[in-house]
């Protein structure tokens, strides 16, 4: 008589679930991580600038879209998708996949939020990841490679692996962006734009770069107003700008008049503070770097945002008030403590401001030499405190005006040790900021 057989277990209520993986096997060797990233590199565009280049046409038809013609976004994720068998697709991730996502919430999406409470990136983006390739190998890609750049991780192998999701996106974005409007598109680019913002960003190519992002939010009727991830990466958009603006000394390719900001009195947020803050320092980079400059209306225009300033920082919390600790230091700075990353990055801007007001592109008055000296050493009193990466990342574009115009040698090597250490610990790079403030003190000595 044949081996009676176990009796079958009932199966529960509830559709059978089918494993959908979203990414590569951890087990893969080094070799075979470089035999990837070697064909990934091949197969795929080279950066977002190939994209956007490729893709120019496409784009100028999304330009025919107005804002009423293209509907507001919504930040959902999809549901699993019911098969014809009543069983139900679930997505997984890898260790890697996973340790990547909670990697990025604890560092790098931070200084993607920071001008923003709601933590978009932090909170509404890695959802959102998970039911989008795109997003998901963006993602992946921008923080491993702060991984491979900062002192955080000594593993080498994370710049492969970057590589590898890089290339991933990359094609993923040429999809998306041949949808006439497709919401993962502009949230992909901005990923993939911070991805490669760890390279040089005094480059004409990294500019171009802005021209397609430009033309996306254009054409997706993207501005302050907009709202969920559109109006984050609005934002995020805006400082990237501005850090480009300020390396290369040239006007913002979305003029600060496109925003369509909107100020309401007694704003309290400090998210919101700061975010008015970088329109403000939006439309004086326009001035001192835009073809009115050297014109006698230029003095009248000037001295009217020095204006807005003090009336913006006349309405300010008490957490915008920096308070000092610890001894000053041989060159008279010294930390300071502020209660809000978001308050001391939008002080950290309003004295970037008046230092572009005062001595760029030229000094324009000698009564401003003491008020410069002020302004500098306020700023790099910030930047020496224990802030959060967010807010130096994002200094660094600032930090070379301070140290440009900071006074002595001693104290300049002070800010060019900061800009170094950035680097170290976030991957940013600062080496071509600090190369060109050293290369101005040699020609000053040698002249």
């Amino acid at each position: 008589m044949a081996d009676a057989q176990p009796p079958k277990k009932k199966r529960r209520g509830g559709p059978r679930r089918r494993t959908v993986r979203m990414d590569y096997p951890v087990q893969a060797t080094q070799r075979q991580q470089q035999d990837e990233a070697s064909e990934l590199t091949q197969e795929a565009p080279s950066s977002t600038i190939d994209i956007f280049r490729s893709h120019l046409n496409g784009l100028d038809q999304l330009m025919d879209f107005t804002p009423s013609d293209v509907g507001p976004s919504t930040a959902t994720t999809t549901p699993p998708a019911t098969l014809s068998n009543g069983s139900v697709e679930r997505k997984t991730i890898s260790s890697e996949g996973a340790f990547l996502l909670q990697t990025y919430v604890k560092t790098v999406a931070t200084w993607m939020d920071l001008f923003d409470h709601s933590c978009t990136y932090q909170l509404k983006v890695p959802p959102l990841a998970l039911a989008s390739p795109l997003l998901f190998h963006a993602v992946c890609a921008f923080t491993a490679n702060h991984l491979a750049l900062s002192n955080t991780s000594l593993n080498a192998s994370w710049k492969l692996v970057a590589v590898r999701h890089y290339g991933q996106a990359l094609r993923l974005l040429i999809d998306a962006l041949e949808v006439p409007f497709c919401e993962t598109a502009m949230t992909g680019s901005m990923l993939l734009l911070s991805y490669e913002v760890h390279g040089a960003i005094r480059s004409e190519d990294y500019r171009r770069h802005f021209l397609g992002l430009t033309m996306l939010i254009k054409s997706h009727g993207i501005t302050a107003q907009s709202t969920g991830t559109d109006r984050a990466n609005f934002w995020i958009y805006c400082r990237h700008e501005i850090a480009v603006a300020l390396a290369n000394e040239r006007p913002l390719v979305l003029d600060p008049a496109e925003w369509a900001v909107s100020w309401k009195e007694g704003e309290s947020r400090e998210d919101v503070l700061g975010n008015q803050m970088m329109w403000i320092l939006a439309r004086v980079i326009n001035l001192v770097f835009g073809p009115d400059e050297a014109k006698e209306v230029s003095k009248g225009a000037r001295e009217s945002f020095l204006q807005e300033l003090k009336a913006w920082r006349a309405g300010l919390s008490p957490c915008f008030i920096g308070i000092p600790y610890g001894d000053a230091d041989d060159d008279g700075f010294q930390k300071i403590y502020f209660t809000v990353t978001a308050a001391a990055a939008a002080a950290f801007w309003y004295h970037i401001a008046h230092i572009l007001l005062y001595a760029e592109p030229v000094l324009q008055d000698e009564s401003y030499v003491p008020l410069i000296q002020i302004q500098a050493m306020k700023i790099t009193n910030i930047t020496i405190s224990d802030f959060p990466a967010a807010l130096k990342v994002f200094s660094t574009h600032g930090l070379y005006y301070a140290a440009k115009h900071i006074k002595t040698i001693s104290q300049k090597a002070k800010v060019w040790n900061v800009l170094k250490d950035i680097e170290r610990d976030t991957g940013y790079h600062t080496r071509s900021t600090v190369k060109n403030l050293q290369a101005q003190v040699d020609e000053r000595i040698i002249s």
